[in-house]
């Protein structure tokens, strides 16, 4: 398993990270996020809460993949094994080595922080780094690759863990009854969040 980044910490109830002794002033999250149009954000806030919110749904999915990765015991409550079930039975952890889970990661020059969800080693040499996101039944279909923030992730590690070349970004997608995943190109996720940052810092110059 790779080992954590020394001085870094991870604050759930806030979602804030502290390098060392500074507070990071921002997440990967935050930045892909800055852009969201007023209609959004309120799909997202109304779609958020409750037994059948993505919140829960997100937390809970995430953290049963966490655990199988680990190799933890865990119970499943029945209402979830329609989405862990295909999740488990995805070919891209199928025979995989785990090297990280929940993994932070931080860029104190940009006074940022981020988590990946899952760093594997598959047979034959391949280095997948991957993003896991939830949806609903009607949502499957639309949902899109996570190619900014894999970037990010990417070219966090390049600077933290340049011994682990990466060779593909993954998004699984993962629904009630199905799973998939989108393979892209590290180069090419780092290349969409290199604009997407370079827009963020544009839209914080134009507010100052």
């Amino acid at each position: 398993m790779l080992k954590p980044i020394e001085h870094l910490k991870f604050y759930e109830q806030w979602h804030r990270y502290r390098f060392k002794d500074s507070w990071l002033a921002r997440s990967v999250t935050q930045i892909l996020s800055f852009d969201l149009t007023e209609e959004a954000k309120h799909w997202i806030n109304v779609t958020k809460d409750g037994p059948d919110g993505w919140k829960l749904r997100g937390e809970t999915v995430h953290n049963i993949l966490e655990n199988k990765l680990r190799g933890r015991d865990q119970e499943i409550e029945d209402r979830w094994r329609s989405w862990t079930d295909p999740l488990f039975d995805c070919d891209v952890f199928r025979g995989a080595e785990v090297m990280a889970t929940e993994y932070r990661l931080c860029e104190p020059t940009k006074s940022m922080g981020g988590s990946f969800d899952f760093l594997l080693y598959k047979p034959g040499g391949e280095i997948i780094i991957g993003d896991l996101k939830t949806s609903s039944k009607s949502g499957f279909k639309r949902r899109k690759a996570a190619t900014a923030q894999l970037g990010a992730y990417t070219a966090m590690m390049q600077k933290r863990h340049p011994s682990v070349v990466i060779d593909t970004c993954a998004t699984v997608v993962s629904g009630p009854g199905e799973c998939r995943v989108i393979s892209e190109d590290p180069a090419k996720c780092i290349e969409t969040w290199l604009d997407k940052q370079d827009e963020y810092e544009c839209q914080k110059k134009r507010r100052w």
